[in-house]
Order: structure tokens, then sequence, then C-alpha cells
């Protein structure tokens, strides 16, 4: 009978593996979760969410130009309105105080936002051109020099909460909103007016928002609430125009 033989193998051939520890499994299962969350977010949910970062830019954008117009002509440019009234292609005082579209020729901005909608935009009257001459187009000036800086403008979110201060001192002198991915203004921003889902137009007013001078900004709520809107504030207008050596208006 012949004897078994055992093969041992050396020790120095040994090999021992070590396993994941909790921490190193933790994070692995972490980093998988956010990729499939990438991964799984809906390809229009994803677009939606680009077009409101390009709208923020775009409004953005306007904002710093209405301060540049304001340190080159001395005030804020008026919205453009319709009808035209004048017949001769130009836009009514910005003392009607009334909402239209973003002045973009002039601006030399973007006209639309990412949807495709018209930017709306406001100015308090007391910034805005206070007079117009048919035949002097080109004059230009505060109402008064300084002007008064009271603001009728206010801000409020959905739960009519104040985001702006409510009194005559209102920090608000310029509206810059976009009706976002329905194409039409929402909440205070409608003004109890009849719209135009696709061009977000106030149809009933002639393109223009009555008025009333309260505006609304929150958070997005599908289906109910889209709209995006910043404002220009007295106090970075003002300051800006002072560095500039625009401020106060001669």
């Amino acid at each position: 009978m012949t004897k078994a033989q055992f093969i041992r193998m050396p020790n120095n051939t040994m090999k021992y593996q070590r396993g994941f520890t909790l921490i190193e499994m933790a994070l692995v299962l972490m980093i998988i979760g956010l990729l499939l969350g990438i991964f799984l977010i809906p390809l229009p949910t994803k677009l939606d969410q680009q077009k409101i970062r390009e709208t923020e830019q775009r409004l953005e954008k306007i904002k710093e130009a209405l301060i540049g117009f304001a340190t080159v002509y001395g005030y804020l440019p008026c919205p453009n309105l319709a009808p035209i009234d004048d017949g001769k292609g130009r836009n009514p005082p910005c003392s009607e105080n009334k909402e239209g579209e973003i002045p973009w020729l002039v601006l030399g901005v973007d006209k639309y936002d990412a949807w495709g909608h018209p930017i709306r935009y406001r100015v308090d009257n007391r910034f805005g051109k206070a007079e117009y001459d048919q035949d002097d187009p080109d004059n230009t000036g505060f109402p008064n020099n300084p002007p008064d800086t009271s603001s009728d403008l206010r801000v409020r979110n959905r739960n009519d909460e104040p985001l702006t201060n409510e009194d005559i001192n209102s920090q608000v002198i310029a509206i810059i909103f976009s009706c976002g991915k329905n194409g039409v203004p929402d909440a205070d921003n409608e003004g109890g007016v009849t719209t135009d889902a696709p061009s977000c137009i106030h149809s009933s007013s002639g393109n223009q928002k009555p008025n009333n001078s309260i505006y609304t900004q929150d958070v997005f709520v599908e289906n109910q609430f889209d709209d995006i809107l910043i404002w220009l504030p007295k106090t970075i207008f003002i300051n800006r125009l002072t560095i500039a050596g625009a401020w106060p208006p001669s």
C-alpha cells in the first residue's frame, strides 16, 4: 500500500487577502448612488434645469446692461410697450409706469428667455425717462435732480410674504422676469388679466400689466409657479452710478 504523499506549500508562498472595510463599502455605495441619480434623472427635467440656469444668466446680464445704460444716459430705459402710439415708431413715456418687453435692442441683450418667450420688464417711473418730447426724442434725465428715490415696486413670495420692504422706501426700482416654461405670468406677475400663453403677453391690456406694483418671486413648483424674476435694487443702482461719476445726475 503506497503511502499518501502530502505537498506542503512553502510558508513564503502563502497570501492573505484583506476585505473591504465598512467605510470603504459605504463610499462605494454612495458613489454608485450618485451616478445612478444622475443617469436616472429624466431628460426633460435635465433640459428644464439647463434652461432655468440659462434664463437666470440672461436676466443677470440684462440687469448689468440696465446699470450700464443709466451710467451713460442718466436714466433707465422704458419698456417696449404696445401699442406704440406716437406714429413715429417710438414708445410712450415711462411715466405711464407700465410693464412691457425688455428694450433688448438698445441694451444689446437677449430678447427671449431660454424657452423662446419675451423677457418682461418694469421700471419705476421715478428712475425711467420721465418726459417724452416728440420733437426731442433724445431728451434725457430723471424727473428731479437728484430724483425722488422712493419706489412703488414690491416683491413677495407665493404666501404673500414680503421679500422687499413694503413702505415708500422700497429698494426695487426695476423688475426683470421670465414667464418660465409655461409662458404664462404666474401669481401677482399675471396682474389679473388674460394672457397669451405662447408669448407671455397680456393680451387684454395691450401687452401691459395693469398699474399693479406687486410682483411674485418664489421657487419652481411644477404646474403652479415657474416664473424667474430678479429686481434691480436701488442701493446697488445708486452705488454703481456714484462710482462711475454719474450720480447725482447733472
